[in-house]
């Protein structure tokens, strides 16, 4: 009797441990990667190459939740690109296309996604779509949407300097 418990134990367990694959850096892994899906909308295309999107982050305070989805907006533009939008706003590819540029360059990508990271220079609350749509999914989670300018050609123009991208 006790063996068929422990099996199924183990085996939520692994579901939990599986789940976590994507949960910037937590504990010395990337937290958001080529792997990640992201909840992303391409609102337009900015001068100077900045990208308005809105996008959802999740965390226990609204402000947390805020945080997240800046940290996810740059990933998505490194790791995924940001796909067109309704509104007509272009696609624009992935900025890393090599396949192992998340071991490869892991100990630079770790640093630029830390909380306070330089990944902050290159996303901040739009002004162009600024509005702002939290909920509270559970007792200890907060999902907010929010509108954010990423300076895609920027982080571009820096990741061909830091020599991630051709």
């Amino acid at each position: 009797m006790k063996k068929p418990f422990k099996i199924i134990a183990l085996g939520i367990l692994a579901m939990l441990l599986a789940g976590t694959t994507t949960t910037a850096n937590a504990g010395g892994k990337l937290k958001y990667t080529s792997t990640s899906t992201y909840e992303v909308e391409s609102l337009a295309r900015g001068p100077e190459g900045v990208n308005v999107v809105r996008l959802y982050g999740r965390a226990e305070t609204e402000e947390a939740a805020i945080e997240d989805a800046k940290m996810k907006a740059v990933a998505c533009a490194l790791f995924c690109g940001f796909p067109s939008g309704a509104n007509g706003a272009e696609a624009a590819p992935a900025i890393i296309t090599d396949p192992n540029a998340e071991k490869t360059y892991k100990k630079f990508l770790e640093g630029f996604f830390d909380k306070n990271g330089d990944y902050t220079k290159y996303v901040k609350v739009s002004t162009v779509a600024p509005s702002k749509s939290s909920s509270k999914v559970s007792r200890t989670e907060f999902k907010v949407g929010i509108g954010l300018d990423v300076s895609y050609k920027a982080l571009q123009d820096e990741m061909k300097k830091q020599g991630l991208v051709k």
